[in-house]
């Protein structure tokens, strides 16, 4: 039993680890055959240095990257972060018309209650895992087809 609970100790570290917090990461559901999905979360950086994404990949997709929807003269238009700086207590907010993980060519169709398994990389060489659930998004339509 003790064993157990050490096993499942390490299993919940990387939810804090490095000074670092994810909270609600998810990816909205998304029709079968949509080749572009995003993912969704708030990251704070729990530490007291500043914490450098530099990156992210996704299980079960060909890409993934950082982007930032950014709207002009009622225009959208979507652009890669290759850092994202993130002061000592500080949120970062993953959100629908701003900030995404933008998933690419995915092997498979989301399932609803499924997971995708994401891991952010910062510039300290450090990897962070996060487990994305896939639902529903309520009331809105995503250009990215989810």
């Amino acid at each position: 039993m003790i064993r157990f609970a050490l096993a499942l100790s390490f299993l919940a570290a990387p939810a804090m680890a490095g000074g670092l917090k994810v909270e609600s990461p998810m990816v909205p559901l998304a029709p079968p055959g949509v080749m572009a999905h995003a993912a969704y979360f708030t990251l704070t950086n729990t530490g007291d240095t500043p914490r450098q994404l530099i990156g992210v990949s996704a299980d079960g997709y060909m890409m993934a990257h950082i982007h930032m929807t950014e709207v002009k003269d009622d225009i959208a238009t979507m652009s890669s972060v290759d850092v994202l700086e993130i002061a000592p207590g500080q949120s970062v907010a993953f959100e629908r018309g701003g900030l995404h993980v933008m998933l690419m060519r995915p092997s498979a169709a989301l399932e609803d209650g499924g997971t995708v398994a994401l891991t952010l990389q910062f510039a300290n060489g450090e990897a962070f895992p996060v487990e994305a659930k896939v639902m529903p998004m309520m009331g809105a339509k995503h250009s990215h087809g989810s």
